[in-house]
Order: C-alpha cells, then structure tokens, then sequence
C-alpha cells in the first residue's frame, strides 16, 4: 500500500479535466482534493460530481492543506504563470501538452522545477498504451532487430467542425493545428522508441478548412541513430491512431479502433484504450503475422499511478519536463519547417531557443 495519499489540485477543468478525475479516482494512492475555474457554476458542478473542494482562486487552491501536487490542464498560454506559481509553493506538477506556449518557457519552468527538487510529469498518456509499451520491450530485447523507420498517424475531423468561436480556430492559440494537438504525443512515442532527433523536415497545407491552422501535416524526423520517423496529422478524416516500427527482423503495426461520434464519449472511451488496440508483429522469416495478447489496463490510471509514485520519491519517467520540452521544440521546428520549406537542425534550433 502507498505510504501516504498525494492531493491533487486542478486547475481547468474542461473536457479533458473530466477524463483526468476519473483517471484518479481509479488510481491508488492518490486523490483530487481541490478544483479551480473561473466559472463559479463549473467549478461547483466539477466539485459535486468528483468529491473535492471548489476554491474561488488559483492561490487559495495552492493554499489549501490537502493539495501537494498541481494538475495543470487550462489553456496552454496560462501555463507559465500557473506553473511558476505552484512551483513557488512547493508543488509537484501534472502538466497537460504543449509545456508552454514558447520554448523559452518552457525551459524555464524545468530548470525551476528541478531546482526546487519538485516533480514534474507530462500527460502524454499514449505511451502508457499496452501496445506501445510491448514495442518498447521488443526493441529493447532485440527481437524486432534495429529499428528503421516508425510511422505514426493520430487524425480526426476537427477542422471540419471549426468556428470562429472555437479555441482551436486560431494559429496563435494552437500553432500548427493537428500537429501540436495531437502529433506532440506521437513525438514522445518517437522519442521513446526511435532515439532523440536531430533534425526535421515538414509540410503544412490548408485544404478544406476555413481555420487559420493547416489541417494536413505531415512531418520527417531524422534520428541520431540514422532511423526515420514519418508523423502524419490531419483534421479532415475519422479518427485514426497507429503506430507501425518497421525492423530488420520484424515489424510491428498498433492500430487504436477509436470510437467515431460524440467527442466527450471518445475522450472518456480513452481510460480503456487498451480494450480497442490490436498489435500484429511480422516477422521477416515467417509469412503468418502474429496477433499479440496485449495486456489490458488503463492508460489514466497507470499515468496518474506513475505520478503519484514519483511524488513519493519512487522512480522516474521519460514523460518528465525535459521531455516536454524536446517534444515541443521538435513540432515547432516542424512548423518553422513548414514556414520556410527548409530541413530543421535541432542542435541548431534548440540553441537559438535557450538550450
């Protein structure tokens, strides 16, 4: 049993609040003791239905007694503020994706953060996926030889539904549309089974959307050993999730069946993903490919689990800030990419934006 309960406070509680909560509540060992919007009436409804307290200010929320780590979820230009306050107080931090609006930021909210001794978790939650992590395990026994190439594509229909009244409408709230929203997670996937990436070659275009974000893109990142990732995103098609890491030995397709439809249910259908993946492996002497018997958990839950463990001082994760940081430097060296029509060189990059 864990030694102690770790109390979480929230901050933003949109939909993808609601899929956080239920993720702690299923998790041991940890809990949501506070919440905070702006919005008297969310918040109060957030508090009834999670079984917290509802504050009326993100200070009194850092203030309360129960509350030792913060879960970051409001919108990414509040990020900065929010985390530099609670890494004042002494708060561990859960940040949703991007880290910060800037780089520049961001890297200051890591050295903050380490400074302070504090803890730091990222919510790229689909690399607690069954199927990425059986990959992982596969590459790192060798079994699928040296990896090559990696082909990841997280999609869905979005920018078909974009106003002018809709957050996401706009490129300086979410540079690069699909890219940043959804392919900043693909790229800690990369990370995680490619290897770091020096450079980065990407296209964006605006084909059937009337948004200020492109909503086709698509992206080559170069890695240091050699092997190349392709990332594609779109907003104009169902929603589509796959990871495919081709081998000398072997390669190996994930494809999450996400469920089409109504976008809260889709978000709450996350918590089980695990449920909706398939995994083949094929292999290079052997033309029957093989259906792996994945594990069944909880991505949330195991993400939440993995945070509360590392407040107590238990282990680490490749999802910490500086992983926040690369990933969001490499989707923005994709986009500048995109801009001048240029390969990216991330040493370069980085260096030019406080590395």
């Amino acid at each position: 049993m864990p030694e102690h309960t770790i109390g979480v406070g929230m901050v933003g509680l949109g939909k993808w609040a609601e899929v956080v909560a239920n993720g702690i509540k299923q998790a041991p060992g940890i809990e949501l003791a506070a919440c905070y919007t702006r919005t008297p009436e969310k918040r109060a409804d957030f508090a009834r239905r999670h079984g917290c307290d509802e504050v009326d200010s993100y200070e009194v929320l850092l203030a309360h007694p129960g509350v030792e780590a913060v879960a970051i979820l409001s919108s990414t230009q509040a990020h900065g503020d929010q985390a530099f306050a609670a890494i004042e107080a002494g708060k561990h931090l859960f940040m949703e994706k991007p880290i910060s609006p800037t780089i520049e930021e961001g890297f200051e909210i890591v050295r903050k953060c380490e400074a302070a001794g504090l803890v730091m978790l990222m919510g790229y939650e689909t690399r607690c996926l069954a199927g990425i992590r059986h990959m992982k395990r596969m590459l790192d026994e060798g079994k699928l030889g040296q990896p090559v190439m990696c082909e990841l594509n997280w999609s869905h229909d979005l920018g078909l539904r974009l106003t002018p009244d809709n957050w996401h409408y706009y490129e300086a709230n979410v540079p690069g549309g699909p890219i940043m929203q959804l392919g900043i997670h693909h790229v800690c996937n990369a990370l995680i089974l490619m290897g770091p990436v020096v450079r980065v070659k990407a296209i964006g275009t605006r084909r059937l959307i009337t948004a200020e974000v492109p909503d086709l893109t698509g992206a080559i990142l170069e890695h240091e050993s050699g092997a190349l990732t392709y990332l594609g995103c779109y907003y104009h098609c169902p929603r589509r999730f796959h990871v495919n890491l081709l081998g000398t030995k072997a390669s190996a397709l994930m494809n999450l069946r996400l469920l089409q439809g109504d976008v809260a249910e889709y978000l709450a259908k996350l918590l089980d993903a695990d449920e909706y993946t398939d995994l083949e492996i094929r292999w290079r002497d052997n033309p029957t490919p093989e259906t792996v018997n994945l594990s069944r958990g909880n991505i949330i839950v195991e993400e939440v689990s993995e945070f509360a463990e590392m407040v107590r001082g238990n282990g680490s994760s490749p999802a910490n800030g500086r992983m926040g940081v690369e990933t969001l430097a490499i989707v923005f060296a994709a986009i500048e990419s995109m801009k001048l029509g240029k390969t990216i060189e991330m040493r370069e990059y980085l260096a030019a934006h406080g590395a």
